[in-house]
């Protein structure tokens, strides 16, 4: 008898074991970046602690949105947000004849920042990651 209990207590503590969050509490991120009223085209949004947690978290900007999922996402806390879109057209090696062609035949490119700095290297930019039940959505409009 006390051996099933034992077995019975045991099972328990393992089927509860394998109900608890496989993410480790980081939460799905969801969101929008604008720039001057448009959808930013192509860029990246980056979300880096503010309260010591243990995840930081970067995305890709497409036609103005962005996701982390949860299995790469942030636990709740404050974050400092900081966003970057290039021009795609400042080449690094242009080909004239003044300068040889780059690797790749002078396709390099470095793109001129479009994003200004006080939502990229100068950001105070911070939003809030909350627990599960409430949404972690994050509309971005850069003026």
């Amino acid at each position: 008898m006390i051996i099933a209990r034992s077995l019975f207590a045991l099972a328990l503590l393992f089927l509860f074991a394998g109900c608890s969050d496989p993410h480790g509490g980081r939460q799905e991120i969801t969101g929008t970046a604008k720039l001057k009223g448009q959808p930013i085209k192509d860029g990246t949004v980056s979300f880096e602690p503010l309260e010591g947690q243990a995840t930081r978290a970067s995305a890709p900007v497409t036609a103005g949105a962005f996701k982390i999922p949860k299995a790469s996402g942030l636990v709740p806390g404050k974050y400092l947000i900081r966003v970057s879109a290039g021009d795609g057209k400042t080449a690094i090696n242009p080909v004239n004849a003044d300068q040889p062609p780059g690797p790749g035949g002078g396709t390099n490119v470095i793109s001129k920042e479009l994003v200004p700095a006080s939502w990229n290297v100068n950001s105070k930019e911070e939003r809030s990651v909350v627990k599960q039940d409430d949404p972690n959505n994050f509309d971005f409009n850069i003026p």
